[in-house]
């Protein structure tokens, strides 16, 4: 009776302690669907507060939605290859929009940042400028392991859903 309690127990404990602890696939490595669903959300919702301005200031909001959403993804550094494809893009819409913005415009507040607007005439070469970044982040998302291609195919998805935004 002893031992059947004790083995009882045991399983028990095992149970208890396979509950406690997420199950990850061996190849995950520290991947996770709330990360990745906290990313694909704080750039969602930033790119729904850009569709609120004027054209000439949704670059500007694009990079800061960028800025914002590398913010999330870099506290998880499993995410590194998709925190650096975002930052490309950020730091490429920043010189840009350094180099071409109207200062005949006042900035506007949105989503707790202050924007910049662009001179119309940089339009144009501006969404050039995003369609190519936001591919080539894309292609590097969907370009590692199958782990990471994964986790991060929610988040290329939702990067180049954004480039309707400009279109």
């Amino acid at each position: 009776m002893m031992g059947m309690f004790k083995l009882l127990r045991g399983a028990l404990v095992g149970v208890a302690v396979m509950l406690a602890h997420p199950v990850v696939a061996e190849d995950d490595f520290g991947f996770s669907d709330q990360q990745t669903k906290r990313t694909v959300d704080t750039f969602t919702y930033g790119v729904e507060q850009c569709a609120t301005v004027d054209v000439v200031f949704r670059i500007d909001c694009l990079r800061q939605t960028y800025s914002q959403t590398v913010r999330v993804i870099s506290k998880a550094s499993v995410y590194w290859e998709a925190e650096v494809a975002l930052t490309r893009v950020n730091r490429g819409l920043y010189s840009y929009v350094r180099a071409n913005t109207d200062d005949n415009i006042s900035r506007v507040r949105v989503n707790g940042g202050r924007i910049k607007a662009l001179t119309d005439a940089s339009i144009p070469q501006a969404t050039a400028l995003y369609f190519d970044a936001v591919d080539k982040a894309a292609a590097v998302m969907r370009g590692g392991s199958p782990s990471e291609t994964r986790y991060f195919e929610p988040i290329a998805e939702a990067i180049l859903a954004s480039k309707a935004l400009l279109q």
